[in-house]
């Protein structure tokens, strides 16, 4: 086909309001979809190479099931999502992390509003830090607080130490 030819065609392609049915999500819909967003939780395992996904899936639901129980659901390459019974075990797994699969770090993220996954970033994870070998006269808060915001965001300093 010749240029002028495909030209020819695209002028007369047309997209009419009756060529299509539009389908909106009613209010019901999206607020009952809200209810099960915050139960869920979505993790994108950080390997450069594909995850088993079958062998992901066991391993999590055998590793997780103390906690409460979850279904797992693939939703992309190595991305899953979470979904547990309530809040609470969704919020033990979320605080008992950091998790890894196969020396792989998961990183989660809690799906907000419609639960885009695109939107995630998984860009976070919480981890501790232990440093080692600090003059004494560097033991303290200020300077701990410190050497910590070198390497990400301070969340919490334990107390007493």
């Amino acid at each position: 086909m010749r240029e002028t030819e495909i030209a020819k065609l695209c002028e007369t392609l047309s997209l009419e309001d009756e060529d299509s049915v539009i389908y909106e999500l009613s209010e019901d819909a999206q607020r009952s979809g809200k209810a099960d967003v915050d139960l869920c939780l979505v993790g994108k395992v950080l390997s450069g190479k594909k995850v088993n996904r079958e062998a992901f899936k066991i391993l999590i639901e055998q590793l997780w099931r103390s906690f409460g129980k979850v279904d797992v659901e693939s939703v992309g390459d190595n991305i899953f999502m979470f979904c547990f019974n309530n809040q609470e075990d969704r919020n033990r797994i979320w605080h008992r992390g950091p998790w890894y699969f196969d020396n792989s770090l998961i990183v989660l993220e809690k799906p907000m509003g419609v639960g885009d996954i695109s939107l995630l970033g998984f860009t976070k994870v919480e981890l501790w830090v232990h440093i080692h070998d600090i003059p004494i006269m560097c033991m303290n808060r200020g300077t701990s607080k410190w050497m910590a915001e070198q390497i990400g965001s301070v969340v919490d300093l334990p107390t007493g130490s």
